[in-house]
This record gives structure tokens, sequence and C-alpha cells, in this order.
């Protein structure tokens, strides 16, 4: 994603006057993730929110991982007994 920055801000009071401006260009970028369809992915900018979708691949079946609690991880440690005090 590439865009540029275009603004001026001016303001007046009784006393003083100032005048800010703010510009540039600047660039975003991401790695899709594993089991997105490239071929087939949509972006849309409306409203200044860019909307993009990123379907999965056919077939594509996600990695699963067990994740342990934390209490069986002190028990491997300490010892039965000692994790039920």
């Amino acid at each position: 994603v590439t865009g540029k920055r275009e603004e001026e801000k001016k303001e007046k009071g009784d006393v003083y006057y100032t005048w800010e401006r703010s510009f540039g260009m600047f660039t975003r970028s991401f790695k899709l993730p594993e089991g997105v369809d490239a071929e087939h992915v949509e972006a849309e900018l409306k409203g200044g929110v860019l909307t993009i979708v990123a379907p999965k691949m056919a077939g594509f079946q996600p990695r699963k991982v067990t994740v342990k609690s934390v209490i069986e991880k002190v028990k491997g440690v300490l010892g039965k007994e000692e994790a039920k005090a």
C-alpha cells in the first residue's frame, strides 16, 4: 500500500497566526499468511478505509497445536504432590 499525504491547517486567532503543513509519501507492506489464495485477493478503498479480503485456498488445513495448561507443566516440573499444594 502506497499513498501520499497532503494536508494544510491554518488557524487564525486574535493574537496569533499558525500554518501547519503535513505532507509526504508513505508505504505499508505485509506478508499474506500461509493458506491464502493470492490470486483472488481483493482490496477496496472506501471513505478512507482500506478493506482487504484474502480468501483461504480450497482444501487448506491449518496446523493444529496442542496447548497444555500451566498446571500440567507445573506437575511435570515439581511432581504431582508439590503441585497440589
